[in-house]
């Protein structure tokens, strides 16, 4: 079932973009890989979790099109997310700036304390899923045609913990003409 609703919003999210759907999808302005790395905070703790996450661009028109996967807390947490937007800058610098929609999943658990007599540890987890928004605004220096280093600020809003992402990102592909 879970698999339906995926299909479903990702067909949504496409179909609500006639520009997308009116070009040749086999011509496209640049592409790009994008591996990230930074701090999640949470709304509600503040809690610092380390994440990291793989991101493919599809660049076409000044459009963005973006699939986005990040693992927080080593894989304890986790989000998928489809996301389009628009970019600025053709040459060394570009902004960019997308929404789109994300499902989160995984466990919250807490650190137990340590009973003396029986020596073990209580504490207690449980597993989450739901869907959300997203929302991504990035900078990127781009130093050659295929490379570009930057930062990417994400925010994940859904019902079960709001999250604010500031991550180190380096695209590679093919992100602009020669100059």
């Amino acid at each position: 079932m879970k698999i339906i609703k995926i299909i479903f919003l990702i067909f949504l999210l496409f179909n609500l973009n006639n520009r997308l759907l009116s070009q040749d999808l086999k011509e496209f302005d640049g592409f790009a890989i994008n591996p990230k790395i930074g701090p999640a905070f949470t709304m509600l703790g503040g809690i610092n979790l380390p994440s990291a996450g793989l991101e493919f661009n599809i660049l076409k028109n000044k459009f963005i099109y973006s699939l986005d996967y990040i693992a927080h807390n080593f894989l304890n947490q986790n989000q998928i997310a489809i996301m389009m937007g628009k970019y600025k800058g053709d040459k060394y610098f570009r902004i960019q700036y997308q929404a789109g929609i994300n499902m989160f999943w995984g466990k919250y658990s807490t650190t137990g304390t340590t009973q003396p007599w029986i020596n073990t540890s209580v504490g207690y987890s449980s597993s989450f899923y739901t869907l959300g928004a997203i929302t991504k605004v990035g900078l990127k220096f781009i130093p050659l045609k295929n490379l570009s280093i930057g930062t990417d600020l994400l925010i994940n809003l859904n019902l079960k913990e709001t999250m604010f992402m500031p991550m180190l990102s380096i695209e590679i592909g093919k992100l602009r003409n020669a100059i």
